[in-house]
């Protein structure tokens, strides 16, 4: 008799992202350029018709997709370290740049700098703020998923990252000399899935904080179908305006297997493709969504390609 599949277990949802439009106006107003769509007037259109796939640079570079599975609720780090490393590819890969992939970022720095060396300690329970994280890596800076002396960073870890965020501890002194060498220089609020689209295609990928929930089922096309409420961070790499449905493609940080279904564009485990439309109230509705770009790699490079 053939074996039955076992069936697998239900994955346990984990959200965490906060939003606060008197903290997104308070960081964003800091800015250089604080609004994509009006800011980034050098990139304008330039996104309109194309496919980009910036993950497929994360492969190059890698040698496969890393795939994230928080354990918390720090989506927002996760968000942010995973559009990090995507940078830091895009940025090895397209640009030439003398840089060196060490190892993923470690979201741990992230959520601890976004909740108490950015926040003060201010909220309770698991979650931070877009306008937190993106405040996170470009005041506070990255590290790399390795070991610092006594500290491991080598493997995620949920306890540590809780331990990190919450109030009155934050990232341990130490690291914080070798995380500034590792700042992303550059951040903008993004609002519209046109400025999103000019982004992607330029190399800048986004952490995206919504309300929006999706199926986990992918269509024939790698689409997955908004369904409920989400208080969520993932990324978008990948755009692909000249598709018949033109969106982007969204990156999860919940393992390989919570969505099922068809691929395109030989897509990550865990992914999934955002119709334009779909894509464009995510970040237009309580909008704390930022791409990053000008990333001090390791060594320190200057970008030659467009700063923004």
């Amino acid at each position: 008799m053939p074996k039955q599949k076992q069936k697998q277990p239900p994955v346990r949802k984990l959200f965490g992202w906060e939003y606060d439009p008197k903290e997104v106006e308070a960081y964003v107003s800091s800015l250089t350029r604080p609004l994509a769509e009006t800011s980034c007037y050098d990139i304008k259109d330039s996104g309109k018709g194309k496919t980009v796939l910036l993950h497929k640079l994360v492969e190059q570079v890698v040698g496969h997709y890393p795939v994230r599975r928080q354990t918390i609720g720090d989506c927002v780090s996760h968000g942010f370290a995973g559009a990090v490393d995507v940078l830091k590819c895009v940025e090895i890969a397209k640009l030439g740049q003398p840089e060196a992939w060490v190892a993923e970022t470690a979201s741990e720095v992230i959520y601890g700098f976004s909740r108490v060396e950015v926040g003060g300690g201010r909220l309770s329970g698991d979650g931070s703020y877009g306008a937190w994280g993106s405040k996170a890596v470009n005041r506070y800076g990255t590290l790399a998923r390795q070991k610092y002396g006594s500290i491991d960073l080598t493997r995620y870890s949920g306890a540590r990252a809780r331990q990190w965020g919450a109030r009155g501890n934050g990232v341990p002194d130490v690291l914080e000399p070798m995380s500034r060498e590792h700042l992303v220089r550059s951040t903008s609020l993004v609002t519209t899935y046109e400025a999103a689209r000019d982004a992607i295609a330029n190399g800048y990928p986004i952490a995206v904080c919504s309300m929006q929930g999706f199926l986990p089922r992918r269509d024939s096309d790698g689409f997955a179908r908004p369904s409920g409420t989400w208080a969520h961070c993932m990324m978008f790499c990948a755009v692909d305006d000249s598709h018949r449905r033109p969106g982007l493609l969204c990156v999860n940080s919940w393992g390989p297997n919570w969505i099922s279904g068809p691929k395109r564009h030989s897509q990550p485990d865990g992914s999934f493709w955002v119709d334009a439309d779909v894509a464009d109230n995510m970040l237009r509705r309580n909008p704390d969504s930022y791409l990053v770009s000008q990333y001090e790699g390791y060594p320190r490079q200057d970008s030659k390609w467009l700063v923004i």
